[in-house]
């Protein structure tokens, strides 16, 4: 399962994933089973370059969707579509922040 998979696991499952530090805090962290927790020890580089590239994403959407003057639900439908093709969304949206002189 890859990071991007598990994190959607995770989420699914109830579970809510942050960093602090580069630590990854998931929480309610006495839910997760011994299995999940081995998962997570080896995938956290994984999941860790997962999370940094999703919040990189939002920021990059929500500077094109506010220069574009999107409603927020205009970007909350971008991000989704974005977050479906992250790599793909984020060469996009760079672009798009870098030629509207955002970035």
């Amino acid at each position: 399962m890859g990071a991007n998979e598990l994190l959607l696991h995770l989420r699914e499952s109830g579970f809510s994933i942050n960093t602090k530090n580069s630590r990854l805090q998931i929480a309610p962290a006495e839910k997760l089973t011994d299995e999940l927790k081995q998962t997570i020890r080896e995938s956290k580089t994984d999941i860790l370059c997962a999370l940094h590239r999703e919040d990189e994403l939002k920021r990059l959407v929500r500077l094109v969707s506010n220069h574009h003057g999107f409603t927020q639900a205009d970007y909350n439908e971008a991000l989704e579509i974005a977050l479906g093709d992250q790599v793909a969304a984020l060469t996009c949206f760079a672009a798009l922040a870098r030629d509207a002189g955002l970035i």
